[in-house]
């Protein structure tokens, strides 16, 4: 008797909490990190989308499918190359705001809350970043939580004249959850 509470005392203490924060239970448009991208495409729809590469290597790609999506105007998903199963390590969402950053950041106020009640151990950090002056007085408003197996980062963008009428970029709302295998790819290979 005594080595049976022995041992339930140990799985009980030993265990770890059910509710970790865990970026899988975030989801843009119904998709999260982890899903398969063949449950919300046909195969054909994914391998006709143009693939994007990063400069140094091309163990991951990034696609924009065409498509209506109920709350952002684009998703953009990052799959490892020669994955038959598609698994989704990035998913982004983007919604224009067009001269409109005001209602950007009220939206982008909503998100967080959403991700605050998802990641209840995760701490918000919130900062600007004018793109290292490199864009004029374009900047950006940005907010991230860090969880145990990848990275949620949600921001406003607000380019400046000059840089939306050279580039032809608009202010946008986006919302990125990536797998900590992602990203530490793409800060150590992607571009190195």
């Amino acid at each position: 008797m005594k080595k049976f509470l022995i041992i339930l005392t140990l799985i009980f203490t030993l265990q770890t909490p059910s509710q970790a924060d865990d970026i899988r239970d975030f989801q843009i448009e119904g998709i999260s990190v982890g899903d398969s991208l063949l449950d919300y495409f046909s195969e054909a729809e994914i391998k006709e989308e143009e693939k994007l590469f990063y400069p140094k290597s091309k163990k991951f790609y990034g696609i924009t499918p065409s498509k209506k999506y109920e709350l952002y105007d684009d998703v953009s998903f990052i799959l490892k190359s020669k994955d038959k199963d598609y698994k989704i390590y990035s998913v982004k969402g983007l919604m224009a705001y067009d001269n409109k950053l005001n209602e950007c950041l009220e939206e982008k106020d909503k998100i967080l809350k959403e991700i605050s009640n998802i990641l209840k151990n995760s701490k918000e950090e919130n900062y600007t970043d004018n793109f290292g002056g490199a864009l004029g007085k374009s900047i950006a408003y940005i907010s991230d939580f860090k969880a145990s197996n990848g990275f949620i980062r949600v921001w406003c963008t607000d380019w400046d004249k000059k840089t939306e009428k050279e580039k032809n970029w608009y202010d946008s709302l986006n919302v990125n959850a990536s797998t900590q295998e992602f990203l530490d790819w793409l800060n150590n290979k992607a571009f190195k």
